[in-house]
């Protein structure tokens, strides 16, 4: 839904994850919804002229020139630069998830520029922000 609302801003998305989350995210994203499957690349696959979404277990890629990143399983990019928007995603139910967001939280107030923003997904699939 987050990559289906970064595109529909017309931005484009590099999720940043380790293997094998990689490969699952990447075939997830070829199969989740068959009527509006997402078009995209993995790792140094062809085509990243063409696509808006890449998925890179290589923190130092970003071969899309995208402006939206999304981190996920505690992935944290190279450099910062040439993205405007971050999203941390994880579980929150997994003590050693919310441990690691908590320390990437605090290092990552040292950034910047940079204004942060807590939000938690609902019971309906929205996202609320917390304080």
């Amino acid at each position: 839904m987050l990559l289906k609302k970064t595109l529909a801003a017309n931005r484009k998305a590099l999720v940043l994850c380790p293997m094998p989350a990689a490969d699952t995210i990447d075939t997830a994203l070829w199969r989740h919804d068959p009527e509006s499957w997402i078009p995209h690349g993995l790792d140094d696959a062809n085509g990243a002229a063409y696509c808006d979404v890449w998925v890179s277990s290589d923190m130092a890629a970003n071969p899309i020139n995208a402006d939206y990143l999304f981190l996920l399983h505690g992935s944290a990019p190279a450099q910062w630069a040439g993205f405007t928007r971050c999203f941390c995603l994880f579980d929150g139910k997994s003590d050693a998830q919310l441990h690691q967001a908590r320390n990437h939280w605090k290092a990552w107030q040292e950034l910047d520029d940079t204004t942060f923003g807590y939000y938690a997904q609902n019971a309906e699939g929205g996202w609320d922000k917390k304080n």
